[in-house]
This record gives C-alpha cells, sequence and structure tokens, in this order.
C-alpha cells in the first residue's frame, strides 16, 4: 500500500499550521499598532454628539448624562441686594449732586439724578424720601405717597419718614391700595399696559413661578373701568394655582379668577387665569409722537440689552404705527425696561407670548418673547 497521500496530508497540515500562525502574527502587530484608547474616545464622543450628553464615571461605571433640549424652570434669587464698592460710589456721587439740585430748588434736574440713584438701588432710602418730598411740593401726592411707602418700608424707624407721612395725611389721605405694584420699583404705571407688565414681572420674581416654561397672552378685555388681563400659562411640573392667583390679585390690586378646570389627568401643568387692573385704561392719554422710530429702537434695545431679531409693522388708522417685535432677554426686568422706556411713545402695548429656552450653543436662560406695540408717529 503506499505511503504518498499519508506524506501529503501531513505536509499540509503543517503548511497549514504555518499559514495560520502568519496571520495571527499579522493580526497581532496590526493591533499593536492601533491606539485602543483614543479609538475608544472618539466613540464616546461620537455617542456624546448624538444622545446630546456625555459620559461621566460613577462608581467606576460610565455613565450618560443627557443635557435637556428645553430648560424646565429658573432658580429664582430672593436674597437681598448687596451693593459693590463700585455701586456704592456711585450711588454717593449722584446723591450728593440730587442734594445739591434740591437744595437750589432745582427739582427737574433733582430727579434725573435721584433716578440714576434707583437705577442701582432702587429702594434707596434717601432718594425715595427725597422723590416723595419733591412730589408733595409739585402737588403731586400719589407720586409722594408712592416713593413714601418705599422709604418707609426700607426704614420703619427713621424720624424724618414719619414725621413727612403725618404731614402727607393732612393734605392726601393715604392710599388703601397703591398704584404701582409693590415690590417692582419703577414710576407708577400711567395706563394698564404698563401696570400689566409690572404684575407679569412681579410673578416672574416669585418663588412660585420658578417653572413657568411659557406664558401666551390674549387681547385685553375692558369692563367698564377695569381692564382684564387673560393668560395661558405652562409649567414644566405642577402649576402652583393658588400661590400664582394670590401674587396676581396682590400685584395688580384687583381681582383673579382661575378659568380652567380641574385638569385631566397629565394636564396639571397648565394654567389659565385672568387679573384685573382697576380704575386705569389701557391707552396712554399723554402718548408722544416718535419719529425716527428705528434708530431710537436700536439704542434703547442696546441701553437695556435686550435683542430685536425681527419685526413686523402694519400702519393702522390716525398715524398709528402697530409693530411686532421678537425679542430675546436674559430675564424679564430687562424686557420691562425696554418697553418702559418705549412707552412715553407708544399707544399702547402688550406681551403676545413668551417661552423659556436654552442661549445658542450655552445653558444659559433666556426669554424667547414677542411683544405688540402701537406707536403715535408724527
Amino acid at each position: 500500500m503506499s505511503r504518498q497521500p499519508c506524506q501529503d496530508k501531513s505536509v499540509f497540515i503543517a503548511k497549514l499550521g504555518f499559514a495560520i500562525w502568519l496571520c495571527t502574527l499579522v493580526i497581532a502587530v496590526s493591533a499593536a499598532d492601533i491606539d485602543w484608547k483614543k479609538l475608544e474616545e472618539k466613540a464616546k464622543d461620537y455617542q456624546n454628539k448624538q444622545s446630546g450628553g456625555k459620559n461621566i464615571v460613577v462608581g467606576g461605571k460610565s455613565v450618560n448624562i443627557t443635557i435637556p433640549s428645553q430648560p424646565t424652570g429658573r432658580n429664582i434669587d430672593s436674597s437681598e441686594l448687596i451693593l459693590s464698592e463700585s455701586d456704592q460710589r456711585y450711588i454717593s456721587v449722584h446723591m450728593k449732586l440730587a442734594n445739591r439740585h434740591f437744595s437750589r430748588k432745582n427739582y427737574t434736574r433733582a430727579i434725573e439724578e435721584v433716578e440714576l440713584v434707583f437705577e442701582r438701588q432702587p429702594d434707596h432710602p434717601g432718594g425715595r424720601f427725597m422723590r416723595a418730598v419733591i412730589a408733595a411740593r409739585l402737588k403731586d401726592h400719589v407720586t409722594a405717597w408712592h416713593n413714601i411707602t418705599i422709604a418707609r418700608d426700607k426704614d420703619p424707624e427713621s424720624a424724618k419718614i414719619k414725621s413727612f407721612v403725618e404731614k402727607l395725611k393732612t393734605v392726601a389721605p393715604e392710599p388703601q391700595k397703591t398704584v404701582g405694584v409693590p415690590g417692582i420699583f419703577r414710576p407708577i404705571p400711567l395706563s394698564a399696559s404698563e401696570k400689566a407688565m409690572d404684575v407679569i414681572e412681579k410673578l416672574l420674581k416669585d418663588q412660585s413661578s420658578h417653572n413657568i416654561t411659557s406664558i401666551d397672552v390674549d387681547e385685553y378685555k375692558i369692563e367698564g373701568n377695569s381692564v382684564w388681563v387673560q393668560m395661558k400659562i405652562a409649567c414644566s411640573s405642577i402649576v402652583q394655582k393658588a400661590n400664582i392667583a394670590a401674587v396676581l390679585e396682590k400685584a395688580s390690586g384687583g381681582k383673579t379668577e382661575i378659568l380652567s378646570g380641574p385638569p385631566p389627568q397629565g394636564e396639571e401643568k397648565l394654567l389659565e387665569i385672568k387679573f384685573e387692573i382697576p380704575d386705569m385704561a389701557v391707552e396712554n392719554k399723554d402718548v408722544k409722537p416718535a419719529s425716527d422710530l428705528r434708530e431710537f429702537v436700536k439704542l434703547i434695545a442696546e441701553e437695556t440689552d435686550v435683542a430685536i431679531s425681527d419685526s413686523e409693522e402694519r400702519d393702522a388708522e390716525n398715524k398709528v404705527l402697530e409693530t411686532i417685535y421678537e425679542v430675546a432677554s436674559r430675564d424679564f426686568k430687562a424686557l420691562n425696561d425696554f418697553l418702559r422706556k418705549m412707552s412715553p411713545y407708544a399707544l399702547k402695548f402688550k406681551l403676545i407670548s413668551m417661552k423659556l429656552a436654552f442661549l445658542a450653543g450655552s445653558q444659559d436662560l433666556i426669554w424667547r418673547c414677542r411683544v405688540q406695540v402701537f406707536y403715535q408717529m408724527s
């Protein structure tokens, strides 16, 4: 019997083993050339970009943390205002100038200087006292009470404030309700347009609003001597109906009414509510005609640090220009600052909608707003 097939088989097996060894060597050499750590990091980076999150190590395990695409609320700082040294110097300089003009009975200049003080410390007791005294001398008792009330709240033990209050009572009884919104240190609102924005600002300063993510405002409704403001509020978690209603009622000085009934399961995050602004008209009766409007709006936007991304204009009757602005604002106060500076030239204005959002490329919060302004053109 021939042995050739057996020998051929042995040779074949030997060659096959050698080939397998060569392949293993090539694979081992190739694997040694790969930076597996770098490859793993790239894979994780790709995963992060796809998921919108990032991996962190917790207890030796890699955990993916997903960053939300929409904000769920705000941190509301209710702590007392702390003035920097720069603020204190600024206030001191302008109070000295205000006192100088006041002593010379140049009340216009004194008011201008004290208003600069209020920009840094809205409840400055000395400034509010001076503003109240000027108003009383000019027979503007509403403004006098507005300012002396703020001064009294800030410094209730001041003898001169107590004395002034008693004297003011002899010529004008202390009002049961203030025209302005408590805690919102602005000039007294002259229209329901101004006060509505102050009321919303007050709401958004309250802790009960921390989870509000959007607000939509309907057209104002006039009933008798009152203006009603109706809003739809959306929250990221259960809405604090009772607290929100209480804040709106105290801020507006009128009634509030919750319009949405008991919500279906899963819709506890929505609230439809309206509040009353009594004894005020929507329109500004002392509106000033505006000229070179676009340049003026641009300057005011820069001054108040709001960004206007778009606007729509439509001519109305009697030289009234309707304008809708798309505005991004770091907080609602800045938006209200913008509107208050526009207000002397606006017949009326209102918030249409606002939505909490992230500033592009960051986790900084902003309000994206639509506001409607009616200008009186010259």
